[in-house]
């Protein structure tokens, strides 16, 4: 019987431990999650959205422009008078835009204009797996963040051994932008690729993402959240495909459905104003282009 009792005894207080550590693990992750750390932070390269954070400060704003890359090369923010932040992506979607709004990501109290391209649409797009959103509720936080943490220790130990003790950080907070204008040969080279990767897609391919711009339209709606659309401008080099202008056209049904102000700045510039097919160029290009909108941003 005093057996029993002693075996009862080490089984119930094993138990309690192992409870304990499991409730110190999940609050462990659940303050690394709130707090998010390792994307705050210069030990670790950023990406847009944790670049964006940290150049502003701040989750919260007033005005923003959000898009995918065409938004990061066309738009100046630093230069605009307009008062709105550049809220670009590398493969930013409307979902992730959804996302990051409902799920307190960011917040933004007044106005937001999407810089709409067809990228933006596109479901299966590659992306950042890196963005805070793609993180499972399940997914412990550190282990979303392991390639990031193992190169941090794996350079960190290689300096060491090389005598290096400094620590070395990530301070350029500049998104990537687009230099200069690519030659015939090369945009034809990129040409050729997206012909094979995106002109032939069904418009099942961006279903997901005008979904969201129904239900983007209905959130600012509740939100008290100004919400326009400002189609970007491309490259005249060649004329857009078949599926380019469906999905605009089904996206604007949508946004004339809600009420959203559309301006249209497809066919605005001529060649030299761009890098490539989607971005224009630092130079030129984006000079134009914020201070064109500017006026219209802020009105």
């Amino acid at each position: 019987m005093v057996r029993n009792t002693v075996k009862n005894g080490t089984a119930g207080f094993a138990g309690a431990f192992l409870a304990l550590v499991v409730i110190m693990f999940l609050l462990l992750d659940a303050i690394l999650t709130a707090t998010n750390p390792v994307g705050k932070s210069t030990l670790f390269r950023m990406n847009d959205f944790e670049k964006t954070i940290a150049i502003h400060g701040t989750t919260e704003f007033d005005s923003i422009i959000y898009g995918s890359s065409p938004v990061v090369a066309g738009f100046k923010g630093a230069e605009s008078s307009s008062g709105y932040v550049e809220f670009g992506l590398v493969y930013g979607k409307i979902t992730y835009l959804l996302t990051m709004l409902e799920k307190g990501h960011i917040t933004v109290d007044k106005d937001i204009v999407l810089g709409l391209s067809i990228t933006v649409f596109m479901d299966q797009l590659d992306t950042d797996p890196r963005y805070i959103w793609h993180k499972s509720p399940l997914e412990p936080y550190l282990y979303f963040y392991r390639d990031r943490v193992n190169t941090l220790f794996s350079d960190s130990f290689g300096r060491f051994l090389d005598g290096d003790f400094t620590v070395q950080r990530y301070t350029n907070m500049e998104k990537l932008l687009y230099h200069g204008v690519l030659s015939d040969e090369k945009i034809d080279a990129t040409l050729a690729v997206h012909e094979e990767k995106f002109w032939g897609l069904p418009m099942e391919a961006f279903e997901e993402n005008l979904a969201a711009l129904e239900r983007l339209i209905v959130y600012c709606g509740d939100h008290g959240i100004r919400l326009r659309a400002l189609w970007m401008p491309c490259n005249p080099y060649r004329p857009a495909p078949e599926i380019y202008d469906k999905v605009i056209s089904e996206a604007n049904v949508i946004l004339a459905a809600g009420g959203i102000e559309i301006r249209d700045m497809t066919h605005s510039y001529p060649r030299e104003y761009f890098y490539d097919i989607g971005h224009l160029n630092y130079e030129v290009g984006a000079e134009v282009f914020t201070r064109e909108i500017d006026i219209w941003l802020a009105s």
